[in-house]
């Protein structure tokens, strides 16, 4: 296989998670830089037992990892992501919802753990199959299934909540007040 192809089948999703990761584009860019180094100096180690996409997917969670451990361990805490202001207001009605439920479903995703977050993006996102979550996380099939379980069930309460809270209502599970005694 030749870098060119194996570049050109995973870029966008080496980058994409880096970004989703780091949430900073310039250190997702040399981290991306990282993985693809590696993807070229490696290349002839390269199996074929998954795909490119796979193989430079877990290379860029090594990467994300050494890097979070070494240099920045808030990396792997759950946390908020603020993302950059926009500066076009003059767009149709649509488009401003299409971007604000994307940034609330950013949000939540940051609100998650690495763990949490890496196999929602690669099953969810990246659109892989469990078994090669599996191979990336270096994992079985089976707890990535659970993970992936859990992961989402805790992403929708964290979803529910911004709905709920965005939209003035009291979050489920929350006690009616009660009459006052005068």
């Amino acid at each position: 296989m030749r870098f060119a192809a194996a570049y050109e089948q995973s870029r966008d999703a080496v980058y994409g998670y880096l970004v989703y990761m780091t949430k900073n584009v310039p250190l997702a860019e040399d981290l991306s830089q990282e993985v693809f180094l590696r993807m070229f100096l490696h290349l002839d180690k390269f199996r074929e037992e998954a795909s490119v996409r796979t193989w430079a997917l877990r290379i860029a969670r090594n990467v994300f990892l050494s890097y979070a451990r070494k240099k920045q361990p808030v990396l792997l805490e759950e946390q908020e992501w603020e993302p950059e202001p926009d500066v076009n207001r003059n767009q149709p009605e649509e488009e401003i919802l299409r971007k604000e439920e994307a940034e609330r479903v950013r949000s939540c995703l940051m609100c998650l753990g690495e763990q949490e977050r890496t196999v929602l993006l690669l099953r969810d996102f990246e659109e892989l199959s469990y078994e090669e979550v599996a191979r990336i996380m270096n994992l079985t099939a089976e707890v990535v299934k659970g993970r992936i379980y859990r992961a989402r069930q805790k992403f929708r309460k964290i979803y529910d909540g911004t709905v709920r809270k965005d939209a003035g209502m009291p979050r489920a599970g929350t006690e009616k007040e009660s009459p006052s005694k005068a």
